[in-house]
Order: C-alpha cells, then structure tokens, then sequence
C-alpha cells in the first residue's frame, strides 16, 4: 500500500515538472520581426483608423496648407498694349479738364500691378523735350488680363489754355511711354477721340499726370 502511494506521488510531481517545462520553453506571443514589421497585436482593430500624423517640414514644422496667395507681378511696358487719345471735347463743366488720356490694357494671361507713374515723353525730334510729371506716390492699380488703367493728361494749349500758352516749343505726333520701375520704352502714336492719327501741341515744359485708375 506504501508503495503504490509513493508511486502516485512520483507520477504527480514528474508531470508537473514537465508541464513548467513546456511553459518555460514556449515563444514569446507575437514576437517583433527582424524586419521591422508591426506586430499583428499592434495593428488597429477592425472598424477603427490609425489617427494620421500630422504633415511636416524638414525642420520639423507643421507644413503649410498652400493657400496662402501670391502678389501680381508688375506690369512691363510690352506687357500692356498702349494708347495716347488727344480729348478736343473733355467737357466745359468740368473745373480741369484733361487735355489727353494714356491709357494701359493688360494684353497678357495673368493679373500685373501697376505700381507708380509711367515714364511718358514728348519730343521733336532731337530738339524740345516735355515730359511727364506726377505728384506723390500713387497707390498700386492690379490689372486683370485685358483690364485698362487711365492716367489723365493736363498741360497748357497752343489755343491760349493754361499759363504756359504762349511758350509752346513741341508738336508732336508721338509719345515715349515706358511702364513704372521699367527702362524699355515704346512709341506710342497721338490718336484723336475717333481713333484717327493727330498731333499735339503742348505748352510749357510739362505734363501734369494723374494717378492712375483702373476702369
């Protein structure tokens, strides 16, 4: 009877001995790869999204959205298609008329800012010389494309109109016109409210300009 006993008490403690055995030696549960891959008890549960990280820069910044929007170019002076009109009718009601207007279209695809007064002379020849004249710093006219800005002309008139009438050195049937901030210029013809060829005779030294308006 004592052996039999001692038999069942062998037995018991030779298989639990194994089964610690088994459990020490058993593999870790969902082992990270060699290869850097996530373990699958890592991988989000099924109907939930991973939240996304946010987008940055190389120096570790929020990156920008890229709504930001950018300032027009300036206009140059080939950008604009340009028109000098001599006003026989500029309205007597009016306390200054203009005698002439130069007129710049946007002629290109895209938006340009107009930033200041044009570059604007009147010559005969290589003799006598006016020149455009604008007073302060106008504010900047953005154009869009085919979108004009009017700068309105006033000088004295060979017909006794204006201070210098008597001083009239320059008839001239052009004028060299040449955008803000550019140094290439063009010539532009004297047109009259019809759109015909005509000339102008000016004055004095100058060209009063006015700022110029986007219309």
């Amino acid at each position: 009877m004592r052996s039999r006993y001692l038999l069942t008490v062998s037995l018991s403690a030779l298989l639990a001995g194994l089964g610690l055995t088994a459990c020490s030696s058993s593999p870790t549960a969902n082992p990270p790869k060699a290869d850097g891959a996530v373990p699958i008890s890592a991988a989000p549960i099924a109907g939930q999204s991973a939240a996304p990280a946010p987008a940055s820069s190389a120096a570790g910044t929020t990156a920008p959205t890229g709504n930001g929007s950018s300032k027009a170019a300036k206009c140059g002076t080939r950008n604009l298609r340009w028109t000098l009109t001599r006003l026989t009718d500029a309205g007597t009601s009016a306390k200054d008329p203009a005698n002439a207007e130069l007129v710049a279209v946007n002629s290109g695809s895209h938006s340009c800012t107009l930033a200041g007064y044009p570059k604007l002379e009147f010559h005969v020849g290589k003799g006598p010389e006016v020149d455009g004249v604008g007073k302060g710093s106008p504010a900047p006219v953005t154009l869009g494309a085919g979108k004009k800005a009017v700068i309105a002309l006033r000088y004295s008139e060979l017909n006794g109109k204006g201070p210098d009438s008597g001083n009239c050195l320059v008839t001239a049937s052009t004028a060299d016109v040449a955008a803000p901030g550019d140094s290439t210029g063009v010539q532009v013809p004297v047109v009259d409210q019809s759109g015909k060829p005509t000339e102008v005779t000016i004055c004095g030294d100058e060209v009063r300009m006015s700022p110029p308006v986007a219309r």
